[in-house]
């Protein structure tokens, strides 16, 4: 199994990273719904990574969000406000994202306090379509730079819908070489992360990289 740098002593008495996965995909065996999951195998114990279902988020609507955000809002800007970083899995339909990602964000964006969408690091991967929704994050970068949301874009992670084996039937990422992309974005992820979120942090964090990097 495929993982990002793991537990040293120093990060035995840290804070874990609180990541937060959203997939733009409502199907049982999705394979964006499947990449989140290999996140959370491949994280190591010091990042605390939940998964959010957009499922129940009703279409946005002004005069709804007037009476008050629906259960289903709230529990989501919540898990945002509480996450120190965001990963978007999008899927790819008619060269654009999903309707139901862009309705989740479309909510949350609603959102301008301290935690919200603006100013926090967040990332897109994606898994679908002949180019690996390349058009898709696309256009998601675009709605997420608009919500004042930092978004890493590199190594980034573009998994091809027809290509080679990559999922198994319900939706789990099987092929190791995209385990492997998916644990480099991830590692950037946590990086870019501390770098914003916790910088007085990520100087040592940084050094310890190098050294296990290098093998020392």
């Amino acid at each position: 199994m495929t993982n990002i740098h793991q537990e040293s002593e120093m990060e035995q008495d840290r804070e874990p990273v609180r990541m937060l996965g959203i997939s733009g995909s409502l199907r049982k065996a999705s394979f964006n719904t499947g990449l989140l999951r290999a996140a959370q195998e491949i994280v190591p114990d010091w990042v605390d990574f939940q998964i959010f279902d957009i499922r129940d988020i009703p279409f946005y609507d002004g005069d709804l969000e007037a009476e008050g955000d629906p259960a289903s809002v709230v529990a989501l800007k919540a898990a945002i406000q509480n996450a120190e970083t965001v990963i978007f899995a999008t899927p790819e339909y008619n060269w654009g994202t999903s309707g139901v990602l862009k309705n989740a964000i479309d909510w949350a964006s609603r959102d301008r306090t301290e935690g919200s969408l603006m100013g926090k690091p967040v990332t897109i991967i994606g898994a679908g379509g002949r180019a690996g929704t390349a058009r898709a994050q696309m256009q998601l970068l675009e709605t997420l730079g608009e919500t004042g949301s930092l978004v890493m874009v590199k190594p980034g992670l573009q998994v091809m819908a027809f290509g080679d084996q990559q999922f198994d039937g319900d939706g789990n990422l099987i092929g190791e070489k995209t385990r492997e992309l998916l644990a480099n974005h991830l590692n950037a992820l946590v990086k870019w992360t501390m770098q914003i979120v916790r910088p007085h942090e990520f100087v040592a964090y940084a050094c310890e990289m190098d050294t296990a990097t290098a093998g020392v």
